[in-house]
């Protein structure tokens, strides 16, 4: 398993014709693989996006939420512990975030540091996805499972998972890639703006959610006021796209050095099932957003999702629609030759998902009539940063093949409730080229949402708040426990920011200590400090 960061499928950039908009490892891989068209993260951001794609459980099931504040509870099983009991020796190098001290782990504890989640190995001290961690650190991840194969690629039946941090580095623009040497500049890629970008004013008159608003006001104050309009707001905009694929070039060099240290053993590589995928996306400024939370556009959460299998057995498929949370029994699948396992009462949390495998055997075979998807992350992680403290954080939505519909909503303290009263909504229709573009909200006006609004709440029971076998009922209660206290320490923490904003006399935009920089101006204020993401 080859997992990049924040890597959406190829959209708008670059637009030569005939090119597959991704770099040139990644590219030939595609050729060789079975590449889905139309496969999507059941979660935004890292640690939430990362714990559903592992367990194939969704984040209200797991309650691993929140980038930066969550854990997943060790007791879950991820196909890490599920491949462990059919014989495989399972590793882990690169980038883990789904405990909160991923940065701290000793070295003695490095190697081990994962048991308790099913994997060997892991990388000291872990990446988080601060500034920068992408050049400093993939190379090692690389050069980590290079070494490891070379000793013992051959031996007992393995998956390993490479973990890469780019093109997270993204994450960063303006204020802190312009202090990375390697991220100053980049070649001049991006030749337009992505068709469905928009102003802040544009989104108030499409009728779009409130926190799509609150989360350019978020990226101001973070990592840099961007112009909209102007002379300069173009060129600007271009840079950052520019800056995006360059991280994507870079982490293809290492993808590639994993990929040569593979077939330099011939028949391991011949016998060796490769899956290629994202955590989540990148708006890249599409809607005039940057980043991944706050919403549910395409750019955010369809990724790439590749499967190579040279012994033929897997083929071609058509577009289907897929979701992140069937990758966990699509793993299982492979490892045991059969489906089987979908029969054995261990297995009874994910026994329900999606067939992949099926999917990838015969090309006619359906694909998923809906993918669900779950954003809440940003209750805490931006708690603490300017937003507009009445827009609904809460985000669930429902993609089919003509339609999406997504609801927003606030919960009280203690609650969690996807569907909770009060939510705005925000729906698309793909027969039309708005639609497509996700640019009209016909939420409120549409005949298409009431049965969208009611296929919402069926998938909401069935899927996404699907009880759990008893014997994960300890895990469960562990992880939602530990989501309602991070939660209120959040809640906390805004209310002192909110506090010494209003004693100092300070505005929306400026850090009680620290400040931000503006994108085309130069500094403004000081700075804050780095945070993970």
């Amino acid at each position: 398993m080859i997992l990049v960061d924040q890597l959406r499928f190829p959209q708008w950039i670059p637009a030569r014709p005939g090119g597959t908009g991704l770099p040139p490892n990644i590219a030939g891989l595609s050729r060789r693989s079975v590449s889905f068209a139309r496969h999507y993260t059941a979660s935004n951001d890292c640690s939430p996006a990362r714990a559903t794609l592992l367990t194939g459980l969704y984040t209200h099931q797991t309650g691993c939420m929140i980038t930066g504040g969550s854990t997943l509870e060790p007791g879950f099983p991820t196909w890490g512990t599920m491949l462990r009991e059919h014989g495989y020796h399972t590793r882990w190098f690169g980038k883990w975030h789904l405990t909160r001290h991923d940065n701290w782990w000793t070295r003695n504890e490095g190697e081990r540091a994962l048991e308790s989640y099913g994997f060997a190995g892991g990388i000291y001290p872990s990446p988080d996805g601060a500034p920068g961690q992408g050049w400093r650190r993939d190379p090692r991840i690389a050069g980590r499972f290079a070494e490891w194969f070379g000793q013992d690629g051959g031996a007992e039946p393995w998956c390993a998972t490479v973990s890469f941090v780019n093109p997270h580095d993204i994450a960063w623009w303006y204020v802190w890639s312009e202090r990375i040497r390697a991220e100053a500049t980049a070649a001049s890629v991006a030749r337009r703006l992505p068709p469905n970008f928009e102003t802040p004013e544009m989104l108030i008159e499409h009728n779009k959610p409130r926190l799509q608003r609150s989360l350019q006001d978020t990226a101001a104050s973070s990592f840099g006021a961007v112009p909209f309009t102007g002379p300069d707001a173009t060129r600007i905009w271009l840079n950052f796209l520019d800056l995006y694929m360059k991280l994507q070039r870079e982490v293809d060099r290492h993808v590639g050095n994993v990929l040569r240290a593979l077939h330099s053993q011939p028949k391991v590589a011949a016998n060796t099932v490769i899956l290629f995928t994202s955590d989540h996306g990148e708006y890249g400024g599409s809607h005039g957003l940057r980043g991944k939370g706050a919403g549910v556009y395409e750019e955010a959460i369809r990724v790439p999702l590749m499967v190579s299998d040279p012994r033929g057995v897997l083929t071609r498929a058509p577009e289907q629609t897929r979701s992140s949370v069937d990758v966990a029994a699509l793993l299982l699948t492979i490892a045991t030759g059969s489906d089987a396992w979908r029969s054995d009462p261990h297995y009874a949390h994910i026994s329900g998902r999606h067939d992949l495998a099926s999917i990838l055997a015969d090309p006619a075979s359906p694909g998923r009539p809906y993918v669900l998807h779950a954003t809440d992350e940003i209750v805490t992680e931006f708690a603490i940063e300017p937003y507009v403290a009445s827009a609904p954080l809460h985000v669930v939505g429902l993609r089919t093949p003509a339609a999406k519909y997504a609801t927003y909503s606030n919960w009280p303290p203690g609650v969690i409730d996807p569907l909770y009263q009060g939510a705005e909504s925000e729906l698309y229709d793909y027969r039309t080229q708005a639609g497509r573009l996700e640019l009209a909200n016909e939420a409120g006006r549409s005949p298409l949402e009431d049965s969208l609004r009611a296929q919402l709440e069926r998938a909401v029971a069935e899927e996404l708040r699907a009880p759990l076998p008893w014997h994960l009922g300890p895990q469960q209660r562990r992880g939602l426990a530990d989501y309602h206290a991070t939660a209120a320490r959040a809640a906390r923490g805004a209310a002192t920011m909110r506090r010494l904003r209003s004693e100092r006399g300070l505005g929306r935009f400026d850090w009680p200590e620290a400040g931000v920089r503006d994108a085309h101006r130069g500094p403004l204020t000081r700075e804050p400090p780095p945070r993970s993401r």
